[in-house]
């Protein structure tokens, strides 16, 4: 897979894979949520793609241990490794959601929500490819993107808990979608988290 590749790009290519992996998954949620109508076949696809993340981690770790100098802190290098995952579990726990909880209808919300991770995971694939090629202005450019999503995610949540009490018909309705809106905003979380460690990384290193 990285025959005749420098040990720094393999370290960098897993990473790439790894938000690659993040892309994919939340274009699968947003094609989910546009009808709910076939969420286990989503849901056994979220779940090979948050397996596949697995795979990318453990993968990270075994070149950390065979590897002796590595481009960056071994302990950023598994940071960022851990934290990508994190966003991959996430998404995959939402997706779970819509069949445990028996949500069958989609929202505005959802959609929104769905939007707001889509744009993410694209500055995110951007904010690695920049680290790659030592491009820390391309960074800090992707890390106040997703601060500004993640704002929005936070707006958008107000919004939606605020319309789901404003008149009550339906406590379970009520109860299902604040868990699942409240979810999707702690994954929105999870990609700020990740540009934290890279904004760290990228201030080391300047």
């Amino acid at each position: 897979m990285f025959f005749n590749r420098s040990k720094d790009q393999v370290f960098y290519q897993i990473l790439i894979d790894a938000t690659a992996n993040i892309v994919e998954a939340v274009e699968l949620f947003r094609q989910n949520v546009e009808t709910l109508t076939e969420r286990e076949k989503y849901a056994e696809k979220l779940k090979e793609l948050e397996s596949k993340g697995d795979e990318y981690t453990h993968l990270l770790i075994t070149e950390l241990n065979r590897t002796f100098v590595t481009p960056l802190d071994r302990e950023d290098i598994l940071e960022l490794g851990v934290k990508l995952d994190d966003v991959v579990d996430g998404i995959e726990s939402c997706t779970g959601r819509f069949i445990s909880l028996h949500v069958e209808k989609p929202t505005t919300y959802l959609a929104k929500f769905a939007d707001i991770l889509v744009r993410s995971a694209e500055q995110l694939q951007l904010a690695f490819v920049a680290l790659e090629k030592k491009d820390y202005e391309g960074v800090r450019r992707a890390n106040i993107a997703i601060n500004s999503l993640e704002n929005d995610s936070d707006n958008l949540l107000l919004e939606c808990i605020s319309e789901l009490f404003e008149n009550p018909t339906d406590l379970l309705h009520l109860i299902k979608m604040k868990e699942i809106y409240e979810r999707l905003e702690d994954v929105i979380d999870t990609f700020e988290d990740v540009m934290d460690v890279m904004e760290s990384v990228a201030m080391k290193y300047a």
